[in-house]
Parts: C-alpha cells; sequence; structure tokens
C-alpha cells in the first residue's frame, strides 16, 4: 500500500512539470508570432494600429437669410361672405342659383311673390289718385262753404242791425243767425274734411312707398362677385322674412386667422409683421399681417391675427393653411446647427479642420435658429475656417480627420 502511494505522487508529479513545459511553450510561441508579425511592418503601418482617422464633411461659414419666426396653423376664410334671408314673405317663385355656382355683381339670385307685390303696387297707385280726388273735391267743398259762410255772414250782420233797431222780427232774424251758424259749422267741417283728405293720401303714398319697397326686395341680387356655397330652399317654396335661402361667399379675395401666444403681443404690428405661407414646406408667397386683435383672450392666452391671401398662394375656403409669423429677418453668416456642439454652462462649441489635418474648437456664439442651420454671431473671426459639418460627434481637439465629400 505504501508503494502503490509513492508511485502515484511521483506520476503525478510528473504529469504536472509535463503541462507546465507545455503552456511555457504556448507563450514562447505567441509572443515570437506577434514580434514577428510586427517586424515585417513600416513605420507608418504602425502609427496607423495606434490612431485613426475620423471621416468628416467640412463647410465654410455660409451667409444666408435667417428669420425668427412663429410657426402656426390658421383657418382659411374668405374677407366678403354672407348668409341671405328672405326680406319678405311669400313663395319662391324664382331661384336662379344652385350650389357652386359662380355669379357676377348685380346678377339675380332668387323672387319671391312677383305679380303678387305687383299688383299691390298697382293698387296702391290707385289709391292714391283716390285719395287725390278726394282731397280736390274737399278743397272745392270749402271753397263753397267759404262763399256760403261769407253770405251767410252778411246776411246776419244786416238782420242783426235790423233786430237792434226794431225794424224787423225776432223770427227772422233767428233764421238769418241760424244760417249764420250752420255756415261756420259747414267750414270747420270742410277744413276737418281736408285734413282727414290729405293725412288719407300721405298714407296712401306711405303704402306705396312700402309696396315699391316690397317689389324691389321679391328680387334679391349678388352684392359682389361671388360663388354659391349652399341653399336652403326649394323653389315655389314658401317662405318667411328672415328665413336663410343660400350662402355665398366672395372667393376671389382670401384670408388666414389664426390664433398665437400672448408672449408674442408686442412683436407683432399689423400693417408692418411679414408672413410666409407654407404648403407641405414649401414657401409659397408672403403677405403682411392685416389685423391684431386689440385684446387677448384670458382663457386661451391667445390673440387672433389676419393676414391677406396673396393671389400666387391657391387656397379654398375652410382649409387649414401653415404660415410663419417673422418676428425678425436678416442676412447672416451661420452652419448647419447640428456643427454646434453645447458644452458646459451653454458654451458652444464648433470643430474645424488645421492644415494639420487635425481637429482644433472654437467658441461660437449662437444666434437665430432657422429650420436646420444656425446664425453665427461671431462670424468675423471664423470666416477662414472649414468646419465639420458631420461626423462631429466623434472628434475632438487633435483628432485626425479626412475629409469626405458631402453626398
Amino acid at each position: 500500500m505504501i508503494l502503490y502511494l509513492q508511485l502515484r505522487n511521483q506520476t503525478l508529479t510528473a504529469m504536472e512539470g509535463t503541462m507546465t513545459g507545455f503552456r511555457y511553450l504556448l507563450l514562447f510561441t505567441a509572443v515570437g508570432v506577434l514580434f514577428g508579425m510586427c517586424g515585417g511592418c513600416s513605420k507608418e503601418q504602425k502609427k496607423a494600429v495606434v490612431e485613426r482617422e475620423t471621416r468628416v464633411t467640412l463647410e465654410p461659414l455660409q451667409k444666408r437669410i435667417f428669420r425668427r419666426q412663429i410657426p402656426v396653423q390658421g383657418t382659411v376664410w374668405p374677407v366678403e361672405y354672407a348668409t341671405i334671408s328672405a326680406k319678405i314673405s311669400g313663395t319662391l317663385e324664382l331661384l336662379k342659383v344652385d350650389e357652386g355656382d359662380v355669379r357676377k355683381k348685380d346678377d339675380v339670385l332668387f323672387g319671391i311673390d312677383r305679380q303678387v307685390l305687383k299688383n299691390q303696387v298697382t293698387m296702391r297707385e290707385d289709391e292714391i289718385k283716390v285719395k287725390n280726388a278726394e282731397l280736390e273735391s274737399a278743397r272745392i267743398a270749402l271753397e263753397s262753404a267759404k262763399i256760403s259762410e261769407r253770405k251767410a255772414t252778411l246776411d246776419y250782420e244786416r238782420f242783426l242791425t235790423l233786430w237792434q233797431s226794431k225794424a224787423t222780427s225776432q223770427t227772422e232774424f233767428e233764421t238769418y243767425e241760424t244760417a249764420y251758424k250752420k255756415a261756420k259749422t259747414d267750414v270747420r267741417n270742410a277744413e276737418a274734411a281736408i285734413a282727414n283728405a290729405e293725412a288719407q293720401l300721405k298714407q296712401a303714398e306711405s303704402n306705396l312707398v312700402i309696396a315699391e319697397k316690397n317689389l324691389d326686395d321679391s328680387i334679391v341680387k349678388a352684392p359682389y362677385d361671388c360663388i354659391i356655397t349652399d341653399t336652403y330652399v326649394e323653389e315655389n317654396e314658401y317662405v318667411t322674412a328672415g328665413q336663410n335661402i343660400l350662402k355665398l361667399e366672395n372667393q376671389k379675395q382670401l384670408e388666414v386667422i389664426c390664433y398665437i401666444s400672448a408672449v408674442y403681443y408686442d412683436l407683432v404690428e399689423a400693417g408692418r409683421t411679414p408672413v410666409r405661407f407654407v404648403l407641405d414646406g414649401v414657401d409659397k408667397g408672403r403677405a403682411v399681417v392685416t389685423y391684431k386683435a386689440p385684446s387677448i383672450d384670458p382663457e386661451s392666452r391667445t390673440f387672433k391675427l389676419k393676414m391677406l391671401v396673396p393671389p400666387e398662394v391657391k387656397l379654398v375656403s375652410g382649409m387649414l393653411c401653415d404660415v410663419s409669423i417673422i418676428l425678425e429677418e436678416k442676412e447672416a453668416y451661420g452652419l448647419p446647427a447640428d456643427a454646434l456642439l453645447l458644452r458646459a454652462n451653454d458654451r458652444y462649441i464648433v470643430y474645424a479642420i488645421g492644415p494639420d489635418n487635425r481637429a482644433k474648437s472654437f467658441d461660437v456664439v449662437r444666434g437665430i435658429v432657422d429650420g436646420k442651420y444656425c446664425e453665427v454671431v461671431n462670424a468675423a473671426e471664423l470666416l477662414k475656417e472649414r468646419f465639420v459639418v458631420t461626423g462631429q460627434t466623434f472628434v475632438n481637439n487633435g483628432s485626425l480627420l479626412r475629409e469626405i465629400k458631402a453626398k
């Protein structure tokens, strides 16, 4: 048993020595291979293993237009639009339009009870003739009453003298006195009849004016060049005064109405602040703010703006339209906004390429950010440099750069 244990220990010791030798052999073989590989490398290749070039695209400062603007969405409205209602009650005898029809100013749109109203005008004209005749008769009657009054007055005064001198009887005097009083009454009645006839004539004339106005109101004409956008009744339908008949608008002159935050209230001026119309991201035309609300909505904290749509911008009322309200606009030097890298304390830097193809950083002052570009305020001191505009996130001061052409 003791002999067996001794033999086993000797065997294990021999195996451990063999394994250790094998490990050392592998280590020396690997080191030899590495030295053999490096021994065949040039100095440039050795350096390449140590330092890698960063592929970047470069761009100098470029002069362009920068705008400080507020993008907002508004609704297109016609400047002139109206819902036309019936001015009188009656049967809609004439409906000359349908939805989508185009009409010129003063074109007939619809009519109501034309024949009935014409008959009313004729009746009122005849009534005036009758009242004029009655007034004339009353005037003649007054003249006759005045003649009778003058004669009765003379007779009364003569018989009054005779009666006072006892030259005539009481009965005969009273006869002339009665005739005198009646003549006075007849004059007063004739004068009252004239006043009444004049009042009736005036009323008849007023009735004629109303009838003529109703006749005029029975035909409704287009107030301006327009397109019919909706109709609410059918021809031969009875309508009442004030009932809506149709809707129209003038699409030759449109405007955009939008609402923006109250923080911009003092920066916008009606008649001066420019705006850009944008459709599908494309600038379609420019205008100015034509209206600015005199106050701010206390609930939404916004205020209303209007701007006329220029003729070259093809819009339709009711659609949404993107507009940019330009608060400031100027020509300046700038770079793609992504080229500016934010550092501590709100400091921005850009990388430029040096004569040794190594990166060097510059502090820059950001100005207006307009889309993908940013104004560089301190551009005057940087005009000779070419700056890293792609790949900049992999660059540090002193990084070896390789320029590639932008696609």
